[in-house]
Parts: C-alpha cells; structure tokens; sequence
C-alpha cells in the first residue's frame, strides 16, 4: 500500500470484503468521502424512517403469485390533445420550452478514467493495473450537434403517484408503473383513471422500494406479455425483488408468472430498471441493499446487472454458466440504454453521496463497488472497470436513460437525474474519447425520474416529487413530452 492513503473507515470495510473473498491481499483505495446517506454497511435511519408510500402488507408469507385488482372501465379522464392511434399524443396547449443553449459546459463533471482513443484495458496514465477502461464504441462518430433545443415541452398528464417506468405500444399506448404498486395506461388520448394491475401482498412499497421497472415483449403485439420488476415482503420479515410476466388485456392485466424472485432487497438500493437488449434478452439492474460486500459476491444477485430469457432461463453464453449475473461489483444502478449504432450497453449508476457513474457494460466485468470509485484504481491482482464518466464531488442520482435515435439530436445520450434535478446530455467525443455532458431543465421540474424516446420521435420525462425527497409541485408527479420541432 506505498504511497496510498487509505481511511481508518475504508480500511475495515475494504479489508473485511478481502478477508470474505479472498479476491484481494491488500486494500489500496483513495480516502473515502462521507456518505450522506450514512455508512456504506449500515443503513440511513433518516430514509429508513420516511413514510411508506404504501401500507405494509398484512400478510407475511409468500405467495406463488401476487392477487390483482383489474381496474374496471370507468369513464377515463382527458388527457389535453392526445391523439388516438399508432401516433404519440400530441401535446397540451402550455407554454413552449424556450431555446436551451449548449453552449455552457457543466461545471464541475470529471469524465473518469477513460483514456482518449485508447482500446478496451488500456490503463489511464498513472493507474495501477487493477482498474482499466471501458471498451469505446466502434461506432462512426457524428458531428456535433447543434446548439438549439430541438423540442417543445408540454405537460401530457398530471396528479401521478411516483411514476417510475414507461413503455410504448405498437398501437399507441403508454404504459407505465406507479411506485406504490399500479400498472396505468395512457390509451385513445385518455389517461384511464383505474390501473389495469394493482398489486397486493406481498407487495410492499417502501423508501426507493415498490413496482418499479417495466418492459413490453419484443412480441407484445401478438402475445400480450410484458415484464414488471417489484419489490416484496419475504417470511421472515425482510424485503426482496423479483421479476414477473403480466399478461394485459383491453381493460385489465394479469399475473402470468414468476420469472426470478430472491433478489435482495431492502428500503433503498434496489436497483429495478428493466430493459430488453438488441439480443432479444432482458436485462435487469439490482442494487447492494446497503451491504457493499454482495456486489461483489459473484453468487450473489445483489448489486448487479443480470440477463436471463423471457421464461426466467439463463442464456447460454453468460459469462457464468447457469448463473444470471451479467456484470458484478455495483452499487444501485437504475438505468439501461444500448448505443444504437454499436449496440454497445450503458448504464447509470448511483454512487455515494457523490462520484455517480455512467459506465459501459460488458458481460463479465468487474465496476469495482465498494472496491473503487471514481478515478480510483484497484489493486493488481484484480481488474476493476473504471466508469466512463462521473459526477465528481457533485450529485447527480442519475436514473433512467435513452439515446436519441432520431432529429438533429440523434446519438445523444440523456440521462435522468433525481437529485440533480435536470436531465444530463451526454455527447460522445466524435475521437471516442471522453463525453462532454451538460445539463438541461436545471431545477424546472425537480426530480427527474425517467425518459425515454418513443417510436415517433417524441421525448417523455417522468418527475418524481413526490417520492419522499422532493418537493412537491401543482400537478405533481407529470409525464412531460418533449415534441420534435423538426417534424
């Protein structure tokens, strides 16, 4: 360890991992900064204590499947200028979002450890051989794209309850979930008022815990099925996750089966995010549940990114057989977005009270957590991924995230931030070095939870004020559509 400082408190915790794992002789890390929502194996109170934003569940033992209340048809109510059909709604008559210029770098982002022009496992200058660098897209670069922001926003539905994910059907439907366990949808311009799907116990919706991600079959259109990650009380009084196949109908969705339950869970860190790949196989971000150690278990589903079938198998080529880790050593990841052109995967990633992450995916990499972060290098003996970019001393929660595909902005990558309270454009280096980001809607909104491009073009942002952190504006929560001003 010559030369390196290493915390009283990051010696323990790091030297406790070793002598669990055997994976390291020694811990060499930078001193760790305070975490704002307590100690990395301990949990917050302040945020253990805030109201459930659902009543515990009564019963206690689990179940094969969780009962489910379909919502009955009622008359739905309007949603401003939504247009039917296969197109996305068109949008309420608000004020139009003035011109954002791109001019401005953001303050006080570090790109990470990525080395321009450099190959996948090329060390950046100065770094031990334990951390390496994302592999760059292959993909050709694009010009710079222009300063002026090439949407108009306006609010397409208020009053939500936490919305969280957000998926788009071929005939023009938006579904989405509500935090404290309602699948809604957004049909023939009308935000139905009941929820197709709501679920019951052993459902619990706690702190960052409750229905969170959504993801349609690559099939829905002929099958019906879609895929909703949740949270849930276990028989001995804790909370896990699992993942479960819904089958929706015209007015109502059901339970079809359980996929992958077991994923350890808690009040926060419980990842959720839920995504197919170009690979027609879904993906699925778990967090550490406030015990680091598990992300780097590779035995265990806590603090990873896993892949599995739309069955709930393991596909053959995961880096390990039979085991539906796909890449391990994470802290709470809650974001998925594949680079069109490569098909490379991204990620967002919360770190501690500072240091979140954009990092790109491959399947068996090791991103370090609690080992690393940051710009921090790991020890020889093991290779740890350094992120692509991180948010340096600065916070920014990043959460979901979508590359544009089409206008002017194609290519760009936008991630939400939730404490950052703004939507991030990342901008890739046309010589695939480091990403320029740059923040959007600083503080307009408050917390971003979501966005997400729909098949037309159109962006849709989801807030989440009223998730117990934010602060509560008229309307909240909203699903916001940025309209196309190319089109």
């Amino acid at each position: 360890m010559s030369g390196t400082t290493v915390s009283p408190r990051s010696f323990l915790l790091r030297g406790f991992i070793v002598l669990q794992m055997g994976l390291l002789s020694a811990c060499t890390s930078s001193s760790e900064r305070n975490h704002a929502q307590g100690q990395l194996a301990g949990h917050n109170p302040q945020l253990d204590a805030q109201p459930a934003e659902t009543s515990a569940p009564a019963a206690m033992t689990p179940v094969p499947e969780i009962p489910a209340v379909a919502g009955q048809e009622t008359p739905a109510s309007v949603v401003p200028g939504v247009s039917a059909g296969p197109a996305m709604p068109e949008i309420s008559n608000e004020a139009a979002m003035p011109e954002i210029s791109n001019d401005a770098a953001m303050p006080g982002i570090s790109t990470g450890a990525v080395l321009p022009g450099a190959p996948a496992g090329t060390l950046k200058p100065g770094a031990s051989p334990g951390a390496v660098t994302p592999e760059a897209s292959t993909a050709t670069p694009k010009p710079r794209v222009a300063a002026a922001f090439p949407y108009t926003a306006r609010t397409v539905a208020g009053g939500l309850n936490v919305p969280w994910e957000m998926a788009f059907a071929p005939d023009g439907r938006i579904f989405f979930t509500e935090r404290p366990g309602s699948l809604r949808v957004i049909e023939n311009g009308k935000l139905r008022p009941a929820p197709l799907l709501k679920l019951l116990a052993p459902f619990v919706g706690k702190g960052e815990g409750g229905l969170l991600g959504l993801a349609l079959d690559p099939a829905f259109e002929s099958n019906g099925f879609a895929y909703v990650y949740h949270s849930y009380r276990v028989t001995d009084g804790g909370v896990a996750n699992r993942v479960l196949r819904i089958k929706i109908g015209s007015s109502r969705a059901e339970i079809s089966k359980v996929l992958l339950d077991n994923i350890p869970g808690d009040t926060n860190h419980n990842g959720g995010r839920i995504k197919f790949g170009p690979d027609g196989y879904l993906y699925i971000t778990t967090g550490e549940r406030y015990e680091p150690e598990l992300a780097q278990y590779q035995s265990s589903l806590g603090g990873k990114i896993l892949r599995i079938t739309t069955s709930g198998d393991i596909p053959k080529d995961n880096p390990w057989p039979g085991s539906p880790v796909y890449s391990l050593g994470h802290r709470n990841p809650q974001g998925l977005a594949w680079q069109p052109e490569s098909g490379v995967l991204y990620s967002s990633e919360h770190g501690q009270s500072s240091h979140d992450e954009i990092n790109i995916i491959e399947a068996g990499a090791n991103y370090g957590w609690p080992l690393i972060e940051g710009d921090e290098a790991g020890s020889s003996t093991q290779k740890l991924v350094a992120p692509l970019a991180h948010s340096g001393e600065e916070t920014w929660a990043p959460s979901g995230m979508t590359f544009i595909t089409q206008g002017p902005w194609s290519g760009e990558l936008l991630v939400a931030g939730l404490a950052g309270q703004e939507l991030l454009q990342v901008s890739m280096s046309p010589a695939g070095g480091s990403p320029s980001i740059k923040a959007l809607f600083k503080k307009k909104y408050g917390r971003i939870r979501n966005v997400a491009e729909a098949p037309d073009g159109t962006l849709y942002l989801m807030t989440n004020n009223r998730d117990g952190r934010g602060e509560p504006r008229a309307q909240d929560d909203k699903l916001i559509a940025l309209r196309p001003n190319w089109k």
